[in-house]
């Protein structure tokens, strides 16, 4: 494997999990009262952005996403490690080329946020409603479907063992404490996968309120109650858990072909 494939991707796995670390220890200051925000990616890079050397921090983050994006997408096509062409994993690299699609609009709203200022209160699907209140609907109700069954997933993924498999950590000291950090973020990442799907179903079904949520929404559904106020610490924590998995790769995961 090239050099320039395994830097490129220790440099996402450091990017990606500072990312989920902001949003799961400032969820969980929510959660216990003391000064955090219910937080998604555009808060967490937000509250990046009003630290010291902010903007430095953003456009640092914004290019090891890219990096990120850009060894997903080295693994979906030239397949350095060997995935392979069977249909399951042809299925897996088609799901890693989506992810690098993902993580290249991160990177792109990282960049947006170090040249621009935020506007809050802004409906996150104001420019949908040209499509028409069916179209809309419609369109919600397959996102939902489709967020519903990656939660499934995801949580089968994790509880079958194959979905971390795919790491490569056997072999080294600790690698049975870094499983256990990437299955409690992976089953906190499919709980939150899953609610957001339920906003969509329900958006698209019944409510009619097509406007767009994602992380820091299902947070605050969460917050609702005292017993949700459990689950929304536990799921941050789980988010923390997720981001420091990652973090944890760039030490420990092996690369095929080395």
């Amino acid at each position: 494997m090239k050099k320039s494939y395994k830097t490129a991707a220790i440099i996402g796995f450091v990017s990606k999990g500072v990312i989920y670390l902001v949003i799961g220890i400032l969820s969980l200051l929510a959660a216990l009262n003391m000064g955090g925000e219910s937080s998604g990616t555009s808060q967490a890079l937000t509250f990046l952005k009003k630290q010291p050397f902010g903007q430095i921090l953003l456009l640092l983050l914004g290019a090891g996403l890219l990096c990120y994006s850009y060894w997903m997408f080295i693994q979906s096509i030239k397949d350095p490690e060997n995935i392979g062409n069977s249909r399951k994993a042809k299925l897996r690299r088609f799901g890693l080329f989506t992810t690098g699609l993902v993580y290249t609009f991160i990177a792109v709203l990282a960049f947006y946020h170090v040249f621009n200022h935020t506007t809050e209160g802004s409906s996150g699907s104001s420019y949908l409603n040209f499509l028409g209140t069916s179209t809309l609907s419609i369109i919600f109700i397959c996102v939902g479907i489709i967020l519903a069954i990656q939660a499934i997933v995801l949580m089968i993924g994790v509880f079958k063992g194959g979905l971390l498999d795919q790491f490569n950590l056997e072999g080294h000291k600790y690698y049975k404490l870094i499983r256990h950090f990437g299955q409690f973020g992976f089953y906190a990442r499919a709980f939150i996968v899953a609610i957001i799907a339920y906003f969509f179903l329900r958006a698209g079904i019944y409510t009619g309120n097509h406007e767009i949520k994602g992380i820091q929404e299902a947070f605050l559904f969460l917050n609702q109650s005292d017993l949700g106020r459990i689950l929304m610490a536990v799921t941050a924590v789980g988010f923390i858990s997720y981001g420091a998995f990652y973090v944890f790769l760039t030490r420990y995961r092996s690369f095929e072909g080395e």
